[in-house]
This record gives structure tokens, C-alpha cells and sequence, in this order.
């Protein structure tokens, strides 16, 4: 319902439309739009803007007012948003405005801004507001705090309007917790469809490889998965989570277990640095009990599926012949990159994204503003919220990645480089287990068109 405010004094009024084309029909001598970044342009255009008209007082009745341009006064129109992303809309209203304030000689535009700076300054926040922004989620603080409007580099490869639009997923993958194993049915955890390909990708890092400009470089596992629909995958970044560096031992084994609980059909690690010897360990079987509640002790070892392996034939026969456990489950496609290879995962990567075919995580405040909405938030524990938000939060860590990448071009080969101070290593096994999804996908494409022709071979017989 619309809300209606009257002046006594002089018959003015301030009415509260909604964005909707049923406010057509008002006028108005002053439009404000209050955080303009989520009304429609198009609402704003053929509805709103069609309101103004110069205001009808009294005075201007009079022959003397009224023929004089100095007293006619032109409709007031104020955008208000917070800042956001670059892709919307309103950051090109913005630079426009911006650009006529000197060009434009016959309309008057200006732009106000401010950040948390300011506030502090006129006493409407405090230092402790900053630091508390500061320990937060860092897009939400850039954008709501320091006001700035977030994008990718000029130079980047990946546009964070490819991302951000494919922020859909409410709810992926939950790992139950090794207390819940315990009472948890694996068999129907996270059901998975005959159609469907399960991926676990895990990028390693070691504390020995790390230097100071990388503190926050970390072993990243992720869940990834396709379904098959219209002679395609689609796909879907179900699960993310992050290891400290100084344990990849453990980082091994939670990504075993996480191809199991996933009910996973490959685990892609990146065999670089040290990963050969963390393969290692991935053959040999558990002893019972080593790792709570995985429903098979048998170790990993290559997958038998050679049209999807990515690194030479000598290697995989060199990592076959390491395999500890004789009764090992053949589901490892490691990966190994090259700048041929990494410039093609690169590419289809892009295509993928801009296509819209790869679904991620809602960002770490949509799920927060979600589980506060239908109560839940108030019945976990602080632990239980950071477990929850974890996900959400490493996604958002993704994208921030993805678009700061700058781009190279070396002997017709595509290079991503990080900032000085940043890392990409979720990007990039993302961009691994997309690879292979690539590669499943031709195969089954191809045996779809196999079983096409041997079903034209057949003669009917009556």
C-alpha cells in the first residue's frame, strides 16, 4: 500500500509509490529513488520519470511571474543507492551524470558521495565500526563501508557479472560433522542421479612453499558436479572449504573423505609441488577407524577412464604402479598444468560462465540474512553459524579471485597472473574440475551418438 504524507501549511505532499507499473498516473515536482540499484530501470523510465512537471505555485499564476523563465522550476530528480557492483545499472546513470556536470550547459546535475570516514567524522559511527567492518566479510565492507563499486580489473579475464548472476544456490553440499556420521544414513545423504557426475578437486598447499606475501595461501578442496540435461552438463559448485597449509596430511584425507560423503566419481588433485607424494597416501588403505564413518576403506588410485586423463601416458602408468592397496578404486584423474593446458581450461571456464552454465553458492550475506529470516540463525551456536557461513564465505572468496586475475598473452597461450598480494588457488582448481567435466561431457555426447546409429543399423523384420 502506498503511504501519503500532507503539509497544513502550504498543501504540499510526500507520497511513498512502489516500483511497480500500477503507480502510473501521479505527478510529482521532486522524484527521489531510494536505493536505486534494486528498482527496475525500466519501471524507473516508463512510470516514474513520466511524472515530473515544473511545480504550480500560486505566484507563477500571476503575468509577471509567469512569462519570466527565472521563475519557472524544473522537477528535482535524486537517485540514493548504496554501492555495489559495476554491471548494474546504475553505475553507468552514475558516470554519466559524473561526464554532465561539465558538458551539459543547460541541466544542472551534481553527485554526493561518502564513506564510513565520514560518519565517523560527523559522530554517526565510531572507529570500533570500522574495525568491525574490517574483520567482516571484505566485499560487503568495500561496497557498504568505504563505498566503493566492486569490478573486475581492467585487464581481467573473467567479468564478475558472470559470477554474481550465477549466485543461486541456497543450500549445496553440507559434510556432516564426525559426531553426526555416527547417526547419519551416507546412503541417503545428498542423493545423486544416474545423470549425474560427482567431481572432488583439491589444489594443495605446503607451509614450505608458502612465503610471507602468501600468509593466506591455503589447500582448497572443492565439490563439484554436473547434471545432464539437453546434451550438456550442468553444472554446479556445490561445496568449498580451505585447509591451513602447515596440514596437508590432513587436507589429504578430509578430501578422501569428501569423495566418499559427496558419493563423488573422480577426485582431481593437482599433482604439483608436493601432490605426488599426498597421491601417495591416497592409495593406501585405512585401517577401521582411522576416519570416522567413511563407508570404504579402499584406497584411490588412476581412473580407468584414459580418454579423461589430462598428463602423459608414462606418468599415469608411473602413479599406477605406486598404487599401495591391489583392490584400489580407479577414480583419480590427476592434473598437471601446462600453459597449453591452463590456457584451455581458462577458456572453457569463460564459456561456461558465460553461458550461465555453472550455478554457485548465494554470497555469505545472502545466507546469513536467509537462516536470520527463517530463524534458524537463532538456534545455533556461534560454532554452528561459522560452519554454516563457511561455504558461502570461500565462495565469495572465489569470485573476488577470479575477476582481480590480470591477463596475459604468451606465445598465443592465455596466462592468469595473481596481485602481488593475492592467490587464485580456488579459481584454479575450479577451472581444473571444469576442464574434465569438458571432457566427460564429449564422451557422453559422443556415446549418445553411437547408440543413435546402432539403432538406425537395425532391421525390422515382420
Amino acid at each position: 500500500s502506498n503511504s501519503r504524507i500532507e503539509n497544513k501549511l502550504n498543501g504540499s505532499s510526500l507520497v511513498v509509490l512502489a516500483c511497480l507499473d500500477s503507480s502510473r498516473g501521479s505527478r510529482s515536482t521532486m522524484l527521489i529513488y531510494e536505493e536505486t540499484r534494486l528498482l527496475k530501470k525500466t519501471i524507473i523510465d516508463s512510470v516514474f520519470e513520466k511524472m515530473s512537471h515544473p511545480r504550480q505555485a500560486k505566484y507563477l499564476e500571476k503575468e509577471e511571474y509567469s512569462s519570466n523563465k527565472r521563475w519557472l522550476e524544473e522537477c528535482q530528480h535524486v537517485y540514493i543507492t548504496s554501492a555495489r557492483f559495476r554491471f548494474e545499472w546504475f553505475w553507468n546513470l552514475f558516470k554519466k551524470t559524473f561526464t554532465r556536470i561539465f558538458t551539459d550547459k543547460k541541466t544542472k546535475c551534481n553527485i554526493f558521495a561518502g564513506d564510513i570516514f565520514m560518519a565517523i567524522d560527523n559522530g554517526l559511527k565510531t572507529w570500533n565500526d570500522y574495525r568491525n567492518g574490517v574483520h567482516g566479510d571484505q566485499m560487503d565492507f568495500r561496497m557498504e563501508d568505504l563505498n566503493e563499486m566492486v569490478g573486475e580489473a581492467d585487464d581481467a579475464f573473467f567479468t564478475i557479472q558472470s559470477f554474481k548472476e550465477n549466485q543461486t544456490i541456497e543450500k549445496g553440499f553440507v559434510p556432516p560433522k564426525r559426531e553426526q556420521i555416527y547417526v547419519t544414513d551416507l546412503s541417503k545423504l545428498y542423493p545423486k542421479d544416474n545423470d549425474e557426475v560427482r567431481i572432488v578437486g583439491v589444489d594443495y598447499a605446503f607451509a614450505n612453499t608458502t612465503n610471507n606475501k602468501q600468509e593466506n595461501d591455503n589447500t582448497i578442496i572443492i565439490c563439484y558436479s554436473g547434471k545432464w540435461k539437453d546434451n550438456r552438463f550442468e553444472r554446479r559448485l556445490d561445496h568449498i572449504e580451505a585447509h591451513e597449509a602447515s596440514d596437508s596430511l590432513g587436507a589429504a584425507d578430509r578430501a578422501r573423505e569428501l569423495f566418499w560423503l559427496y558419493k563423488a566419481d573422480y577426485l582431481i588433485p593437482d599433482l604439483r609441488n608436493g601432490g605426488e607424494t599426498l597421491y601417495n597416501r591416497m592409495t593406501i588403505p585405512l585401517n577401521v577407524g582411522e576416519i570416522v564413518g567413511i563407508p570404504d576403506l579402499r584406497g584411490l588410485t588412476i581412473s580407468d577412464k584414459f580418454v579423461y586423463q589430462v598428463v602423459p601416458d608414462a606418468k599415469l602408468h608411473d602413479l599406477q604402479n605406486r598404487t599401495v592397496d591391489k583392490n584400489a578404486v580407479p577414480a583419480i584423474i590427476p592434473f598437471v598444468g601446462t600453459p597449453e593446458l591452463n590456457s584451455s581450461a581458462w577458456i572453457e571456464l569463460k564459456k561456461q560462465l558465460e553461458s550461465n552454465n555453472i550455478k554457485f553458492l548465494i554470497s555469505v550475506q545472502e545466507r546469513q540474512n536467509r537462516i536470520e529470516d527463517d530463524g534458524s540463525f537463532f538456534k545455533m551456536t556461534s560454532e554452528q553459524v561459522a560452519l554454516d557461513l563457511l561455504p558461502y564465505g570461500q565462495t565469495d572468496a572465489l569470485v573476488q579471485e577470479a575477476v582481480n586475475l590480470k591477463t596475459e598473452f604468451r606465445n598465443d597461450k592465455i596466462k592468469l597472473t595473481e596481485p602481488r598480494t593475492g592467490t587464485k588457488d580456488r579459481v584454479v582448481i575450479l577451472s581444473y574440475c571444469n576442464y574434465i567435466m569438458s571432457l566427460i561431457e564429449n564422451e557422453w555426447l559422443k556415446q549418445q551418438q553411437d547408440d543413435i546409429s546402432l539403432w538406425d543399423d537395425i532391421q525390422l523384420v515382420y
